[in-house]
């Protein structure tokens, strides 16, 4: 890790880079990957660069990195939204070398940003095998689908050098650190993971073709590295392909209206109004918190201070209720309030097998490791 001006630049493998943007609860990711040879020959490459009020970090990084951003090559970018997008005509004005290399799909609303030269662009359809052959340095790239995860046209990007497979929003996560510093996922990463997908990717099935692109890489990733959220590695990686493989999201979330989810709602709203009475200051940052949640998405309906409906799995919003309030909290009763919401769950039969305590959660956490090992042991 570098300083320049107190950015802070990560690497992550080998000429692969990271700057995170400032936001706390939804940050950004930029990457940077520098291919060079033993003969001296170095190609820079950026990976969805952000918005315009990134352009100054871009600036220093690049300075630190390649010697300016006026030496940047190549611009990948996963999809067109505007967090990762909406900086690349400045970028192009001051990158004259820069070629970007997106989906056609990505590139028919990126152009109209304006200022975007037709012959600065390079669809990664037109490549043979999906894969770039960078002839300067001797690297290779390879570009795979993330179909309808979130955009029809969404991409991703495997750097076979450093195996770090960069996968734009598939695997990205919103408020995934509690703990400040840090890049590299933890445990508690997946909680922001799974809301963010529950929320923003339309279908199991879309994440179940994608990750299945993913599994016949060759050779298999050891990195992966998404816009949003937490550096995924090391045992982490298949716990959590594994886990969103099997996550419910969008549509099926929607069609979910089980007795279950009706049950959740009606707990939750117990809990709350039991709030109101016992700690009215705390039930009103709470019910603000749920409300408003910045750049993201809130994942409960309200009418009102009461919740009429959830945009996540009930298991889900029940972790979601618990952190918050644990968060939230500032007496010394925490545990008071957190017999209150266990109380009201178990009122309505709503499970919640997720809330165990911490000695249990360092056993399940060394015999999930120990099942780990095992595995690796098998299939090498």
């Amino acid at each position: 890790m570098s300083d320049a001006k107190e950015l802070k630049i990560y690497e992550i493998g080998k000429g692969f880079y990271l700057v995170r943007s400032d936001e706390k609860d939804f940050h950004r990711n930029i990457y940077f990957k520098r291919f060079s040879n033993d003969k001296g020959k170095a190609i820079n490459m950026i990976m969805d660069p952000g918005t315009k009020k990134d352009l100054p970090n871009l600036i220093l990084a690049t300075k630190k990195l390649f010697g300016g951003i006026q030496n940047t090559h190549l611009i990948f970018l996963s999809h067109q939204d505007p967090d990762l997008t909406s900086v690349v005509p400045a970028l192009l004005a001051t990158a004259p070398k820069a070629k970007i290399f997106a989906s056609i799909d990505t590139w028919r609303l990126l152009k109209m940003y304006g200022g975007i030269p037709e012959d600065r662009f390079m669809a990664i359809e037109d490549f043979k095998g999906d894969i770039l052959n960078i002839k300067a340095t001797g690297h290779k790239i390879r570009f795979v689908n993330a179909t309808y995860c979130h955009f029809r046209g969404a991409m991703m990007f495997y750097d076979l050098e450093t195996k770090i497979l960069f996968t734009g929003d598939f695997f990205a996560g919103v408020d995934t650190r509690k703990d400040g510093e840090g890049v590299y996922a933890t445990e508690e990463s997946w909680d922001g993971i799974s809301l963010f997908h529950e929320i923003y990717m339309p279908s199991t099935r879309a994440l179940q073709e994608t990750i299945n692109r993913i599994t016949l890489l060759e050779p298999f990733p050891d990195i992966i590295a998404p816009q949003h959220g937490d550096v995924i590695k090391g045992g982490l990686l298949l716990d959590f392909i594994s886990r969103l493989y099997n996550l419910e999201v969008g549509i099926e979330l929607l069609e979910k209206d089980t007795p279950e989810k009706d049950l959740t709602i009606l707990a939750i709203n117990e809990f709350l109004d039991k709030m109101k009475s016992v700690d009215p200051s705390f039930h009103k940052k709470l019910i603000e918190k749920l409300k408003v949640a910045k750049d993201f998405t809130p994942p409960f309906v309200f009418s009102g201070d009461v919740i009429t409906d959830l945009k996540l799995s009930t298991t889900e919003a029940i972790k979601a209720i618990w952190n918050m309030a644990d968060f939230l909290y500032s007496g010394e009763n925490i545990e008071e309030i957190r017999t209150y919401f266990l109380s009201a769950l178990d009122q309505y039969n709503v499970d919640h097998p997720f809330i165990v305590e911490e000695s249990e959660k360092e056993e399940f956490v060394e015999r999930t490791g120990e099942l780990k090992d095992d595995l690796e042991d098998l299939i090498g």
